[in-house]
């Protein structure tokens, strides 16, 4: 499908987590997140945390996530996942390409011609990775096979053996992903910090927020990261003790009807789980779930106040916005 001089990763328009920090949120922030330990990304010996996990940066982990998320959802094997990431990160360098060898197109480089969608099907990276798991599931046995050889099957290359290249780094970006430890590296979560108080104006609306807080809005706004809205501080008289009028809070909304902004929050949930330990995230909730730092798998969000898990409760069961909630 691709040959490997087109597998390349944009390095020139990656934006870079921890350098955004620096510059919009100063030495002092910076110290705040990163703590003693240094541990940002679960990456191997070698990287540092301005490379991001095996390399790659947040537009490459957004893509990243979305192919996680949607084998996920489908219910494929974790093993799937790794397949469907070294596939991606071979084609495209895990970047959402709008050209390719030949009508190649997209993190997967899939052919219109070929029956793989339209173009504009293709460069939506919710229905690659879809097409991609459809064929994946459908070779027999692929769960014994070898990574190459299973993303062969799928990918039909002109150069079969490059997928088993990237097996080890999409081990390692699935694992960042998922909250969990990879060989080389600490732990990528992070549950011990320091208290903060709510000291710095909030760009998004009125009140403060806690430096922590205002950093994560900043790497999300240099990311592009945003969806339809961000805001975080809210009064909310009633309840004043909880997270959004102690500024440690923040809301990112996204259209709940709308396939390919839910695909998004998914993007944006799992690059913030990628980040935990950099950022300082304690936990999120969306779509009807919850994951936390503390137990690091996402559950069914329940709530009595709300009645939740109640997909009919868009707003107070969280399936329109993705709750960030920081140490």
């Amino acid at each position: 499908m691709t040959s490997g001089g087109k597998v390349a990763v944009l390095a020139a328009a990656t934006v870079l987590l921890i350098p955004i920090l620096v510059a919009a949120a100063g030495a002092g922030v910076v110290a705040a997140l990163i703590g003693s330990s240094g541990a940002t990304d679960c990456a191997p010996a070698g990287t540092t945390p301005s490379t991001g996990v095996a390399g790659y940066g947040p537009e490459q982990m957004a893509n990243a996530a979305t192919i996680v998320a949607v084998g996920k959802q489908m219910r494929v094997p974790e093993y799937g996942w790794v397949i469907a990431v070294a596939a991606a990160m071979q084609e495209s360098g895990l970047t959402n390409l709008n050209y390719g060898d030949r009508d190649s197109l997209g993190l997967f480089q899939q052919r219109p011609s070929q029956g793989w969608g339209t173009p504009d099907q293709i460069l939506n990276p919710t229905y690659a990775a879809t097409q991609f798991y459809n064929h994946l599931l459908k070779v027999p046995n692929w769960p014994q096979m070898n990574l190459a050889a299973a993303a062969q099957a799928v990918q039909r290359s002109g150069y079969p053996d490059a997928y088993a290249r990237h097996e080890h780094g999409a081990r390692q970006i699935v694992g960042a992903l998922l909250g969990v430890s990879c060989s080389g590296a600490g732990g990528p979560l992070r549950t011990e910090w320091p208290p903060e108080e709510a000291t710095e104006p909030d760009p998004t609306g009125d009140g403060r927020i806690t430096p922590r807080t205002l950093a994560l809005i900043r790497a999300l706004q240099a990311g592009g990261m945003t969806g339809l809205g961000l805001g975080c501080h809210q009064a909310r008289p009633a309840n004043p003790a909880s997270d959004h009028p102690q500024g440690r809070a923040c809301d990112i909304m996204f259209d709940a009807g709308n396939e390919r902004s839910v695909a998004e929050g998914w993007r944006v949930a799992n690059w913030l789980i990628a980040h935990q330990a950099a950022l300082g995230v304690r936990y999120l909730i969306w779509q009807g779930q919850y994951w936390s730092a503390d137990n690091p798998s996402w559950q069914p969000y329940r709530s009595s106040a709300y009645g939740c898990p109640n997909p009919a409760n868009v707003t107070g069961c969280h399936y329109d916005h993705v709750h960030v909630s920081m140490y």
